[in-house]
């Protein structure tokens, strides 16, 4: 056969047509090649082509696909870092556009310069998002496919790939619909109307009248999905076209495609790797599939007249918000948490803000709900904030408080934001228990429906409990965002619902009790880098082995402990761990080879859940590489078993411990908590063979183990019995030996030599012939028609059992879940207890574990020799005593001393170190004693607000205000510099009057100042102690040859000066500059003193006392 007769590839270039674009250099046109017919029958396409009429076979351009072999995941280690090139054929585009009825005329498609996008922004700059969305990197290699033309290939070199230039003018940019001053939603809103939808796109009638069947599908999609990159399925392949090609081509590195509209795709192996690198760069990617083969879609559409298109479907919306692990995207994108919020607020009675909260993480599937009173400047939302940072965040469209916008677009400017319609997107609280209600995702196996224990507290069947109206809001929007992701099903029925309550937030008939966990609020988590990367707290404790153990870990540092009982439980806890290395190695062993339980265990939901398996569009999709997604599904599954497996080998390795609570971390009943899955275990790995089932991508169970397996598996042995049977008989009857011939559809046909075949009587239909020297004719039978019937059918029915037999036994190992969340939460708290350990063990100066005290009367903190826990193994790091409330010292601390002497460290060392402490961890000192704090407060550095149009000043008491109105005795306040936002006398009198105001709480305090003269009002106050960060000074005489050197050491008393010229002289300043300065200080101190002291005099009332103030100045 010729390269003119290869029969065409999926690609929709078989029928997504445009008009010829005329060559360059070349005048002449490629003749398309006829079709080749075989006994009269038109060659028809084959690989999934959506039309019914003929096609013409035409020469085919080749093109070489140059992957890296990681683009599959299921590559063998010998193809690892290696690149392989595959030979794609696709079609040049030879047909003609379509002709339009009557003697219209076909509108030619006219670019025009001043069309260009230099000029003009193109659509393909409008659905960047100003949030998180990645921008591209020029000249970085590309981490995607790139499809080269073929140097080989024997077509002209004018069938190059069009350059890879998104500003070509491409047809979608001729549009009219689509320039940004005549864009409009899908009910022709405009971007100015303030209901105006961006994910929605008006594609007039006219023009979707005049594309192609597959092509007019693609933009009702696109209408619909306008915020979305689709990854439209044809054949084996996922192509993108007009704005999404250019997607595809800037950020994945594609070519693009032959045609006058931009086109490219990527084979669907590569599935995971493209959606994985474009949601990471903040987009959002819809998979199209197709949902029926090109034979459904005849039988579908034989009486129906015109073009025909088979049906597509989008099965997923995927986002940084909206990840769920499936077969097709085997891992999330990282072991970090990625939460789709949706908030709503009122006005409350006293003039508070209450707000409506509800958070999703998709991989995991949990759905956390909140409601809570806040101030003015939400600081308890901020701190769910800090905890649970937000990928994306739902509002309701023209409903949302100027204060609340005002900080999600300025302290949250770079998460991405949506708005929703009210009413019919923002649901309403009754609207949401309805919808809910209405749903499949909380129906038992007998059909039952029950609303999980979850929502007992919060609504009564329906109807929504009062308190719980604006949270109910926000769980609506964020059901209907996630169905029209196509993930409700995959996130609801897990019926993961969680309550949120702030640290801070104490009912009524708790007031009078203490609280259970320190409060820390984002001030605090951000300015004592708790929850950064590197040099932060979490970054140095972070030994944990799993990514469960991580999420934990997160928590803790985030909610230390308010209850000492608590707190010395994990004390001794981490102790054991730390003291007996056998048991923590071999704990470490097994955790390391734990998968991310937590989203396994979403997984198999997922994989075992019916209504997904038979309603969802999913389970209509025709995967080319089904078989590779059914053995992921099956891997998963014996992973997750053989993880749990694993897991019991936990309470061996803690049998012999004597640590109370690690046993009951480890133990099973009834001395621990954690759950003997053995039985569980067991059933499992008798069902089906383990190897086997990874091997051929589906489970077959073993006798016994399913009823209607076993059935029709005795139907084929009983078919296959009565087969032998009749073929003996046929033996007896020709007199030889007669043997069964062919396959499928064509078994069980009757082989005969030739030589006896004159035995055959008129029952036998002759169904053809061998000839050569062992001739032989082959018959069928009215039997073996019978048993072939019997034998297809009964395999028919065994090959649905074991597609469905696949999800039950995923199903089956879900019924479990509650048995494996107890031994994934104990697996979890043993990680970080692990990780604080190995944190002790690691560190390599002194460590101790601190001693707890309650909250009492008077608070204390002492710890001697310590450092600064995020700056480990530093060994020229110079080790502080610090005192509070212990041998008659003060609980106020007011430190000076030369500027980058050292004074901000310790004031975080100490904060930390508390944090630490109420953590249950080691601390970085030779020993540590503190009574029980119930909040951190920090004022460190001050910086414009600029995005919010506040200046330093404002921003610092903003900041000092909100301490005073929550701190107790039993807070620990770290205030840096506070003042300096404003004049220095103004500055100065706020700084004193604060530290005033802060002595009659009595609360811990380290208070940091330049100002010495607020310092002079505080000497021999007997509730501040004065401090300052040692330092040596050489030549102090010499203004252009001080120096000083800073010794870090925490020191009684004050600083005589900050030293900030040695400052200027590191910093590169001009020593004339210096100089001149310290002229201009020596003039202002000594105009201070001259200030102080006609002061003093006025005051004074004896003249001994005027002669010495007059004496001090030298008179």
């Amino acid at each position: 056969m010729s390269k003119n007769e290869r029969r065409q590839s999926n690609t929709l270039f078989n029928y997504f047509q445009s008009p010829k674009v005329e060559k360059n250099g070349s005048s002449a046109k490629p003749t398309p090649s006829k079709v080749s017919k075989t006994n009269g029958e038109t060659k028809k396409d084959r690989d999934g082509s959506d039309s019914e009429n003929e096609i013409k076979l035409t020469k085919k351009r080749s093109r070489i696909m140059v992957m890296d072999s990681s683009d599959s995941e299921d590559e063998g280690d010998t193809k690892q870092g290696k690149k392989f090139k595959r030979k794609v054929e696709s079609d040049e585009e030879q047909s003609t556009p379509k002709k339009p009825k009557g003697n219209k005329k076909v509108k030619k498609v006219v670019y025009s310069d001043d069309e260009s996008t230099a000029k003009k922004k193109t659509l393909f700059d409008k659905f960047k998002s100003s949030g998180s969305f990645g921008n591209t990197s020029n000249g970085s290699e590309s981490p995607a496919i790139k499809v080269l033309t073929d140097s080989t290939s024997e077509e002209p070199a004018t069938s190059q790939p069009i350059i890879s230039d998104p500003n070509s003018s491409w047809a979608h940019n001729t549009l009219p619909f689509l320039k940004p001053e005549k864009i409009k939603d899908a009910n022709r809103r405009k971007p100015s109307d303030p209901d105006y939808d961006p994910r929605t796109l008006f594609v007039p009638d006219s023009f979707l009248k005049d594309q192609t069947p597959a092509m007019r599908q693609w933009w009702e999609i696109k209408s619909k999905h306008m915020d979305c990159i689709l990854f439209f399925k044809v054949g084996k392949f996922y192509e993108l076209y007009h704005m999404d090609a250019v997607t595809g081509v800037v950020e994945l590195g594609f070519t693009y495609m032959k045609g006058e509209f931009a086109h490219s795709g990527f084979p669907e192996t590569a599935y995971a790797k493209m959606a994985t690198i474009l949601i990471e760069k903040g987009y959002k990617v819809a998979r199209v599939e197709q949902t029926e083969t090109p034979e459904m879609m005849q039988a579908r559409t034989k009486s129906v007249k015109g073009q025909k298109v088979v049906r597509r479907e989008i099965c997923q919306i995927s986002s940084k918000s909206t990840m769920v692990c499936t077969a097709q995207m085997p891992e999330a994108l990282n072991d970090s948490r990625n939460y789709l919020y949706a908030i709503c607020m009122q006005q409350g009675s006293k003039g508070n803000n209450r707000v409506g909260i509800c958070f999703v993480e998709t991989t995991l599937g949990t759905i956390i709900m909140s409601e809570f009173d806040d101030d003015n400047h939400f600081s308890r939302l901020l701190v769910l904030f800090a905890e649970y940072p937000p990928t994306l965040i739902l509002t309701e469209r023209s409903n949302i408080a100027p204060a609340l916008s005002e900080i999600l677009n300025t302290q949250f400017k770079d998460v991405q934001k949506e708005t929703l319609s009210p009413n019919t997107q923002f649901l309403s609280a009754s609207e949401t228990l309805n919808k809910i209600s209405m749903g499949s995702y909380f129906y038992d196996k007998d059909g039952n429906f029950h609303w999980p224990e979850f929502f007992k507290n919060i609504a009564d069947d329906c109807l929504p409990k009062a308190a719980y109206e604006l949270s109910l809001r926000s769980l609506g929007a964020s059901w209907w965002y996630l169905k029209d992701s196509l993930l409700d099903v995959h996130v609801f029925s897990m019926a993961k619902f969680e309550w949120y309550d702030p640290v801070d937030c104490l009912s009524e008939e708790k007031t009078s009790k203490v609280k259970d966990h320190m409060v820390l609020d984002a001030a605090a988590l951000k300015n004592l880098n708790l929850l950064g990367h590197e040099g932060s707290l979490m970054k140095v404790l972070d030994h944990c082995a799993t990514p469960f153990g991580r999420r934990l870990l997160q928590r803790w540092i985030c909610r230390p402990l308010c209850d000492v009982v608590k707190i010395k439980e994990r004390q001794n806890a981490v102790h054991y761990l730390a003291e007996n290395g056998t048991v923590f190695k071999n704990t470490q062993t097994i955790l390391q080879k734990m998968p991310d339980l937590e989203r396994e265990l979403a997984k198999i939901h997922l994989f075992g859940n019916k209504f997904y398996a038979t309603e969802h569009p999913d389970s209509r999709a025709v995967l080319y590489e089904a078989a590779t997604y059914s053995k992921r599904k099956i891997m998963d599954l014996v992973r997750m078993l053989k993880a749990l497996e694993d897991a019991q080998e936990i309470a061996e390795v803690f049998r012999d411990c004597d640590d109370n609570f690690l046993k009951k971390l480890t133990q099973f009943a009834p001395i621990g908590v954690n759950i003997d899955l053995k039985e569980v275990l067991r059933y499992f790995k008798n069902a089906f063979d383990q190897q086997k089932a990874e091997a051929d991508g589906k489970i077959i169970p073993k006798r016994g183990v399913v009823e209607e397996y076993d059935e029709i598996e005795n139907k084929i042995e009983e078919i296959n019995s009565q087969l032998q049977d009749y073929l003996d008989e046929q033996s007896k009857f020709f007199g030889c030996k007669v043997k069964y011939f062919g396959t499928d559809k064509k078994r069980y046909q009757l082989e005969v030599p030739e030589n006896k075949s004159h035995r055959a009587t008129t029952e036998y239909q002759l169904e053809g012939a061998k000839k050569g020297s062992s001739a032989v004719k082959r018959y069928t039978t009215k039997v073996t028609k019978s048993l072939l019937a019997d034998m297809m059918n009964a395999e028919s029915e065994k090959a649905k059992l074991i597609l469905d037999l696949n999800r039950r036994i995923f199903e089956k190992l879900f019924e479990h879940h509650e048995k494996f969340d107890q031994v994934i939460q104990c697996l979890t708290m043993l990680d970080v207890l692990c990780s604080l350990a190995e944190y002790g063990r690691t560190f390599s100066q002194d460590m101790c574990m601190p001693e707890i005290s309650p909250f009492n009367d008077q608070p204390v903190f002492v710890a001697e020799n310590g450092r600064y826990p995020c700056a480990p193994n530093i060994e020229s790091f110079v080790p502080n005593d610090t005192k509070f409330g212990v041998d008659g010292t003060p609980n106020i601390m007011i430190i000076t001393g030369p500027n980058m002497g050292g004074k901000s460290t310790l004031m975080r060392q100490v904060a930390i170190i508390s944090i630490m402490a109420q953590m249950g961890s080691y601390v970085p000192a030779s020993s540590c004693s503190l009574s029980l704090i119930d909040r951190v407060f920090t004022r460190l550095g001050a910086q414009d607000d600029l995005v919010q149009g506040q200046s330093t000043f404002f921003v610092e008491l903003s900041e000092a205000s909100s301490i005073l109105k929550h701190a107790t005795k039993h807070s620990l306040v770290i205030i840096d510099e506070l003042g300096r936002g404003t004049s220095t006398h103004d500055g100065n009198a706020i700084a004193t009057a604060y530290v005033n105001k802060l002595t009659t709480y009595g609360c811990r305090t380290m208070f940091s100042t330049h100002y010495h003269s607020l310092v002079d009002n505080f000497i021999g106050r007997s509730e501040i102690q004065l401090a300052h960060m040692a330092c040596m000074v050489e030549n102090e005489d010499d203004p252009t040859e001080e120096s000083v050197v800073f010794l870090y050491k925490v020191a009684e008393g004050r600083c005589p000066k900050s030293y900030g010229f040695n400052a200027a002289k590191l910093a590169g300043l001009d020593r004339s500059i210096i100089a001149k300065a310290r002229q201009y200080a020596a003039a202002l101190e000594q105009e201070a003193k001259n200030r102080k002291a006609i002061r003093e005099i006025y005051h004074a009332e004896d003249m001994k006392v005027v002669r010495q103030i007059l004496g001090r100045l030298g008179i």
